[in-house]
């Protein structure tokens, strides 16, 4: 298994693009099915929040707990589809990890 996979995250919006966009200010829990150090990115399964929920207009921060603290990144919504899996999500890093002790 590579790196963060397997693991649940928390994907909320930090910022909307569109002018007219509607911000989405629940933080969605979300399960790492692969990630592409080399590409930036996490692909995601997002469980029960439907794929229409997560904007390609938005920018988001993705939340992963790591041995006892916490790992942060910003990014972007890439794509979103269904596959074999459920819905998946590709989340593009544009601000690298950075690391939060979690109390």
């Amino acid at each position: 298994m590579g790196q963060f996979e397997g693991n649940t995250v928390k994907l909320r919006m930090t910022k909307m693009i569109l002018d007219r966009g509607r911000y989405d200010e629940a933080v969605h829990a979300c399960k790492v099915i692969m990630y592409k150090k080399e590409e930036e990115r996490i692909y995601l399964l997002t469980g029960k929040t439907e794929l229409t929920e997560f904007s390609l207009d938005a920018n988001y921060e993705c939340t992963i707990p790591e041995s006892g603290r916490e790992i942060r990144c910003g990014g972007f919504i890439r794509e979103r589809y269904w596959n074999k899996l459920g819905k998946v999500i590709v989340f593009q890093i544009k601000n690298g990890f950075y690391k939060n002790t979690v109390n």
